[in-house]
């Protein structure tokens, strides 16, 4: 049986927005960094959809991550699932056994770049340390921003249209830690119709909604789901600077994707 719109969206967000976080593990985690430093890997993941296949090729060289959607060239070791489905429900916290193919022992260098992708959704009061509570913060954003514009890329309708009616504008978010400024900064930029989204603070225009976290501990109790983004607002874990109505608009957006992805 075919998988439905909302399952094949989940997957492809997925493949666009949060396999490509992987490359904040190779970079920021010291272990990581040096097992796939010296490394060139592919790997294929993905689903049967009927008579089709829904999945995203990884290729891994040399500490760096290149994901495309759609099936490798050539593939190490290709992981297949039987449904859309229950590949979803594994890469959000369930259980499902795929299909291997391949290379067996590289299930050892695959399966820590996926299980390093659950930091997102790991309780605030399991990370380990302050390093670990700034990673979990930085995929977060970097996959929430990248799917708001693989979402509009994708074309979902409510998404085409909010993204449509504006001209160029940048909804920015940026964390401090006390004095220690912009810990993390990312970005997602519309301009009639098109969409990109970026890692750092975007100089060439002033942000037309600004998403500044006060504190580690207050982005990570919104962004873990512990508060609505109203309730962070008034405790002062967050400030939304610029248009009030397009910041709910967009918090909106960022709690459906959210839903269809934790």
């Amino acid at each position: 049986m075919s998988a439905s719109n909302t399952d094949i969206m989940t997957a492809r967000l997925f493949f666009n927005a949060a396999f490509p976080t992987i490359q904040v593990l190779l970079d920021d985690d010291p272990a990581l960094h040096a097992k796939y430093a010296n490394y060139d890997r592919t790997f294929q993941f993905g689903a049967k959809n009927g008579g089709e296949l829904l999945c995203c090729t990884m290729h891994i060289k040399d500490g760096k991550i290149e994901v495309t959607e759609g099936p490798a060239t050539k593939a190490d070791l290709t992981l297949t699932f039987g449904s859309v489905k229950g590949m979803n429900a594994l890469l959000k916290g369930g259980l499902a056994v795929p299909g291997i193919k391949g290379k067996v022992g590289l299930l050892k260098d695959f399966l820590p770049l996926l299980l390093g992708l659950k930091i997102m959704t790991k309780p605030n009061n399991k990370l380990k340390d302050k390093a670990e509570k700034i990673l979990k913060i930085k995929m977060s954003l970097y996959m929430i921003t990248r799917a708001l514009s693989k979402y509009n890329k994708l074309g979902d309708p409510d998404m085409v249209e909010f993204c449509r009616r504006q001209p160029e504008r940048i909804y920015q978010f940026r964390v401090d830690d006390g004095d220690d400024k912009d810990i993390v900064a990312c970005y997602f930029r519309v301009a009639e119709g098109k969409s990109k989204s970026g890692h750092g603070v975007y100089e060439r225009r002033t942000p037309f909604v600004l998403f500044h976290f006060f504190n580690i501990d207050g982005a990570l109790k919104q962004l873990g789901g512990e508060c609505e983004f109203v309730e962070a607002v008034e405790n002062g874990y967050v400030e939304t600077v610029g248009s009030p109505e397009y910041a709910c608009y967009l918090n909106d957006y960022m709690a459906i994707i959210q839903g269809m992805m934790m």
